[in-house]
């Protein structure tokens, strides 16, 4: 079976692979095998054989035969109750006589799961920056990595699920790529020994320059892919110059176990996927999820909504189609479960009853107190529509105690700022552009850099001006942004920039656009 396989524990191993990816740009590679997927409940291959797929085909071909084990050995000579995933493509394909009947059961198998704790971590490694892991391949069918990417980062992957996408997987690119070497759920999800004993050429050619500079780590992979191994063999032998690691709780065999025995591969004494994950979250610092990011997706759904409500309540009932629409908004709005139903329906009427839109706010948070956005959007209606400074300020800091996030930080800043003191706010203010996420919600890092400008000494405000115009080319505006108490401090201030203060709100606002500032001169030498 050729050499050792040197062996590693896997709390070494997640060590080591800090100490290598914080040397210079060097990058690795997970393959992924389908025990990845066992706690985000779909069956690893043998246990599907097993218990699923073998039991079936027997009910079908030979009901009589009470004997399992014994009557899948008489018609598949092959067959190895040690290692049920080596007949998985045999056992799919005499039970299922039609590709598009594997497809279903393929994508039935898929369906509906999701991501557990070792795919929220390796989205979070997958997300790092530079792209040190921003690679992975995989035999699986299955979308927890895309989805993993989706809801716990806020980086987009790119997801390789067909040879007509090949040429997309390019070395260079840092952002996440998703690599599925024998198709997707929804498509032609290759399945038979037939199937996957070759991949397509043309996903052969990418991957082989894929991995050139690259180390490979496989993680709940069985081994048993022809097609895999075929495609490794084709590696120059200068490529994969970090090594291979072989992260099981069992030594690999047959014809991969040679191949990783040429590359002198690593075995990480390591079976189960959550529990890497879970040494390397550890040794990596990884943050954890955090329900913000749902409630900002939440929030903006909210918001574009009740941008459409407001536009719609104000057309006359006279044009064609507008009381259905209205109708449509009661339904709609009646439909809402939590605290966003009770933000729609007061910034309708914010503006035209302020006390009604008070009371809902307060009866809301009866039934939401520790709903952070619902905290931080009475606080600013408190602000700007109430003027009611102490109660704005006592909400402002419910909010930032329920979550501690750049966004309730920010709107807190902007509230002492605009009160005048300056002092509080500067440096609060001072930690919120120090946030790499500050481009999370929109319009958020346009209006922090707006009180950079509005508030710093003179000296720095070039600065704030250069990141400001920054982030609006870049589009990062929003129409719920209310900068005008900013205006009147900027005034009550007399700030030698007023005039221009009050055309970088509206730019914020959308309400003007950014040729408005093609006159400053300030801004054009920025």
């Amino acid at each position: 079976m050729g050499e050792t396989l040197r062996t590693l524990k896997a709390e070494e191993f997640a060590r080591r692979l800090k100490m290598t990816t914080g040397e210079g740009d060097r990058r690795f590679a997970f393959f992924l095998g389908a025990g990845c997927s066992v706690s985000s409940n779909i069956p690893a291959a043998s246990a599907l054989v097993r218990d699923h797929w073998l039991p079936k085909l027997r009910d079908v071909v030979a009901p009589h035969r009470k004997d399992l084990l014994d009557w899948a050995k008489e018609v598949m000579g092959q067959y190895d109750p040690a290692n049920p995933a080596g007949s998985y493509g045999e056992v799919i394909n005499r039970l299922f006589l039609q590709p598009e009947e594997r497809q279903r059961e393929i994508e039935a198998l898929c369906n509906g799961r999701f991501p557990a704790f070792g795919y929220a971590v390796l989205a979070s490694l997958m997300a790092l920056e530079g792209g040190r892991f921003n690679v992975v391949l995989t035999t699986n069918f299955d979308d927890l990595v895309a989805d993993a990417l989706y809801l716990f980062t806020a980086t987009r992957p790119l997801v390789i699920h067909h040879e007509s996408l090949a040429s997309f997987i390019r070395p260079t690119r840092t952002r996440p790529l998703v690599v599925k070497l024998h198709g997707d759920n929804r498509l032609t999800p290759q399945n038979t020994a037939q199937e996957t004993s070759r991949l397509k050429e043309e996903i052969e050619k990418q991957i082989v320059s894929l991995l050139h500079d690259r180390g490979l780590i496989f993680l709940g992979y069985g081994g048993n892919d022809a097609g895999i191994t075929r495609m490794l063999g084709q590696l120059p032998s200068e490529a994969l110059p970090l090594g291979v690691y072989w992260v099981n709780s069992t030594k690999p065999e047959g014809d991969l176990r040679k191949w990783l025995g040429l590359r002198k591969a690593i075995w990480v004494e390591k079976g189960d996927f959550d529990e890497a994950m879970l040494l390397l979250r550890d040794v990596f610092d990884l943050p954890h999820p955090t329900r913000r990011r749902f409630d900002e997706v939440f929030q903006r759904y909210t918001d574009t909504y009740g941008a459409l409500t407001k536009r719609i309540h104000a057309l006359p009932d006279t044009e064609p189609g507008v009381s259905e629409l209205k109708q449509a908004i009661q339904r709609t709005d009646a439909s809402f479960p939590d605290w966003g139903a009770v933000e729609i329906a007061a910034s309708r009427v914010k503006d035209s009853d302020p006390a009604a839109a008070e009371r809902l706010y307060q009866e809301g948070l009866q039934q939401f107190p520790q709903s952070a956005p619902l905290l931080g959007n009475y606080a600013s209606f408190l602000q700007t529509v109430r003027r009611d400074m102490d109660q704005a300020e006592i909400y402002y800091k419910r909010a930032l105690e329920a979550d501690r996030s750049h966004l309730h930080m920010a709107n807190y800043a902007g509230f002492l700022l605009s009160q005048g003191r300056e002092k509080e706010g500067r440096a609060l203010l001072e930690r919120v552009l120090q946030r790499s996420d500050l481009r999370d919600w929109p319009g958020l890092a346009a209006e922090s850099w707006f009180y950079a400008f509005v508030y710093w000494p003179i000296e720095k405000r070039e600065e704030a001006l250069r990141n400001l115009k920054k982030m609006l080319m870049e589009g990062d505006r929003s129409q719920a942004s209310d900068l005008t108490l900013h205006i009147a401090r900027a005034r009550a201030t007399k700030h030698d920039a007023l005039f221009w203060i009050e055309k970088l709100a509206a730019v914020i606002a959308e309400s003007a656009g950014l040729n408005t500032l093609d006159e400053w001169e300030a801004w054009r030498h920025t």
